[in-house]
């Protein structure tokens, strides 16, 4: 194994955990007041910057049914006739990115270890796609504190909508990489993740609720886990950056998301 070690204050050139709570200062600096005192360039380069995401998902008509607030968000816009949101919608991508580099950095930190197969990167990924080694290394994952907190917040209230919807994208893209890339025994993986705290301690409570309805813990490593079935093309969350090696499809251009400007 690598002598590799863990330093869950310090995250690459960030002092700080990786994963992003409610209370987050960097975040709430991006409020309101610094969106009116934003020049005219920076407002253009938010809006390039959203446009650049929706483009990855496919605009408003092909996202995903769980990125709701997001279009909603951008559809209120145009309907209303009034600027889009761009302070929400840039703590939404701020927000996503955040879970992502952690759970890049836990996946870095496992290859480096020698637990997981970097070959688990080839295969394009399906997130919705959840066999059933998936499910359960995906249900382990949620029993860590930081993603079982941010699943008990509530969802219908207004920006966490916007927010968190990544959240489960980022943890079941972390669950496909062990359920394929997996070297030797899961247990030993979630004892280094919990060690790392890159995702927070274990909580008790809800991984006695895992082991209690669990059908089975056993699984064999595959790298084809949760690959796409023929062509079906693989939509991303908006904001989604981890990598799911298949390209959008070419018609995926800015002229189809031109009908959500103002």
């Amino acid at each position: 194994m690598a002598d590799v070690s863990s330093y869950p204050t310090t995250t690459y050139r960030r002092r700080r955990p990786e994963w992003p709570v409610v209370d987050d200062r960097c975040f709430h600096d991006l409020d309101n007041r610094a969106a009116q005192e934003a020049t005219p360039d920076a407002k253009v380069l938010a809006d390039s910057l959203i446009d650049a995401e929706l483009v990855k998902c496919g605009g408003l008509d092909d996202s995903l049914h769980e990125d709701r607030g997001i279009t909603n968000e951008l559809a209120s816009s145009r309907v209303m006739k009034r600027p889009r949101k761009q302070v929400a919608l840039l703590q939404a991508l701020y927000w996503r990115a955040r879970q992502q580099s952690a759970v890049w950095r836990l996946f870095s930190y496992l290859v480096a270890l020698g637990l997981l197969d970097p070959r688990a990167l080839e295969a394009p990924v399906e997130l919705h796609r959840l066999t059933h080694a998936v499910r359960n290394v995906w249900q382990q994952l949620c029993c860590f504190q930081l993603p079982f907190n941010e699943d008990n917040l509530d969802w219908e209230d207004h920006p966490y909508e916007l927010w968190g919807s990544c959240q489960f994208s980022a943890i079941r893209w972390l669950a496909i990489m062990i359920a394929r890339g997996c070297i030797g025994d899961v247990v030993e993986i979630m004892e280094v993740i919990a060690g790392s705290r890159c995702l927070g301690s274990l909580n008790k409570d809800a991984y006695d609720e895992y082991l209690a309805h669990r059908t089975s813990g056993c699984f064999t490593s595959n790298l084809d886990e949760s690959k796409p079935l023929g062509e079906d093309t693989v939509i991303p969350p908006f904001g989604f950056c981890l990598p799911n090696n298949k390209p959008p499809p070419e018609e995926w251009t800015k002229e189809a998301i031109e009908h959500v400007h103002c």
